[in-house]
């Protein structure tokens, strides 16, 4: 499957493969800021509230990553096909 993907992604077109990096940038981001804040959490151990948003935050960073890699393999295959 990895592979597969791997072999699909050498092949991406360029623009579809600049919006995937974009994509991909925007969910590590978002992954690292929850990071941080579970971390924040670990180490100051204040509020119940602050453990969730972290959370909540690497689930929405995750999914968003997921997300980019799906939208644009479909996308990528429409637009081989179509031509």
């Amino acid at each position: 499957m990895i592979k597969a993907f791997l072999q699909n992604y050498r092949h991406f077109d360029k623009k579809i493969l600049h919006i995937l990096k974009i994509g991909l940038w925007t969910s590590f981001i978002i992954c690292i800021i929850s990071a941080i804040i579970l971390l924040t959490y670990m180490l100051l151990y204040t509020y119940p509230s602050v453990f969730y948003t972290g959370i909540y935050g690497m689930i929405i960073g995750l999914n968003f990553a997921m997300s980019f890699i799906i939208s644009a393999t479909i996308i990528n295959d429409v637009k081989k096909e179509s031509f």
